[in-house]
């Protein structure tokens, strides 16, 4: 299992976010330079916590990704956690993060994910960051339905 924490502000980017060359008449999609700062520095701060072997099997991801507030908080709600319903899209700021833990063999590939929950919130400035949890999945568990 991997249970890690990135003391960062999290992206405000997202993987969806390409730009397109028309190359010899085909279409190339490229991150622009925003996009490929931001992938360079998530992967500094994921460069510590890379295990000697991905996880294999299937498996579990869970991130949360914690805002500062807003200057427009009340002052009062400046200690609590409130759910972050603007941008980026949870599934498109969870694919982006997907995508450079498997480039940095976080995980053998991400087809092996069989859950991801992906949580948005806005909060405390000594808690903002990104927490990332990958775990095996038991043979037990059953879909919630």
């Amino acid at each position: 299992m991997i249970n890690l924490t990135l003391a960062c502000v999290p992206p405000s980017v997202t993987a969806q976010q390409k730009r397109l060359h028309i190359v010899k008449g085909r279409p190339v999609f490229f991150h622009d330079k925003r996009m490929a700062g931001e992938a360079n520095t998530w992967a500094a701060l994921l460069r510590p916590f890379v295990p000697s072997e991905p996880l294999a099997g299937p498996l579990r991801v869970t991130v949360v990704g914690i805002w500062p507030h807003t200057k427009a908080t009340p002052k009062a709600k400046l200690g609590a956690f409130v759910p972050k319903v603007s941008k980026p899209d949870a599934s498109n700021y969870a694919k982006h993060l997907e995508d450079l833990l498997v480039r940095m063999r976080f995980m053998a590939e991400d087809s092996l994910v069989g859950s991801i929950t992906v949580e948005k919130w806005r909060g405390p400035v000594d808690s903002v960051g990104i927490r990332i949890r990958i775990a095996p999945m038991g043979a037990e568990e059953q879909p919630c339905l």
